[in-house]
């Protein structure tokens, strides 16, 4: 075998790795369809006039917004951008999303004292692997709630801050109310 016949299946094998690689950087580079997973945060409301409402944003970025008590906003639906899709999932890998327990709302999960009338939030995602929820209640207390109370607050307020709730919770929220639902 000549030279060149050995050469040209190493040249056809190298411009096939960086065409690949160019291919998936492109992707990567747009961030659209970037990540799999649907988000969803759920808040609850409380004896005051907290803001009870689900934001869902798609893999593909769309937002859909509904609305329950002390909202503007009955329904609506937006879009995220490249942009605020990646801090959203770079917000769920700085909180070690996963490796929280599912709940922690009771005595059961370790709950020491249980405040009532207090707000909660419900974080759920769904990607390839499966669902994964994560239920806080705000009136929950003990070492378990408060080592991860620090890391769900920073998750929820990055969602409603990404995905620009306030939009559709509007005047009827207080001032720092988004802030205070999510302690």
């Amino acid at each position: 075998m000549n030279s060149s016949c050995r050469t040209r299946p190493r040249l056809v094998i190298a411009c096939t790795v960086l065409l690949g690689a160019c291919t998936v950087h492109a992707d990567a580079a747009t961030g659209q369809h970037a990540y799999a997973a649907s988000i969803t945060l759920r808040r609850s409301s409380c004896f005051g006039n907290c803001p009870a409402y689900s934001v869902t944003m798609t893999p593909q970025g769309e937002i859909r917004f509904e609305g329950y008590i002390h909202v503007q906003t009955r329904n609506a639906h937006g879009y995220a951008t490249p942009t605020q899709i990646a801090q959203v999932h770079a917000a769920l890998e700085r909180a070690d999303f996963h490796a929280m327990r599912e709940s922690y709302v009771s005595q059961d999960d370790g709950c020491e004292t249980v405040m009532s009338d207090q707000p909660g939030v419900k974080i759920t995602v769904v990607d390839a692997g499966g669902s994964k929820t994560v239920e806080f209640y705000n009136g929950c207390t003990g070492a378990a709630a408060d080592a991860v109370r620090p890391r769900i607050e920073r998750l929820g307020r990055t969602i409603d801050q990404q995905l620009d709730t306030t939009r559709w919770i509007g005047k009827l929220a207080a001032p720092g109310e988004i802030e205070r639902t999510d302690r």
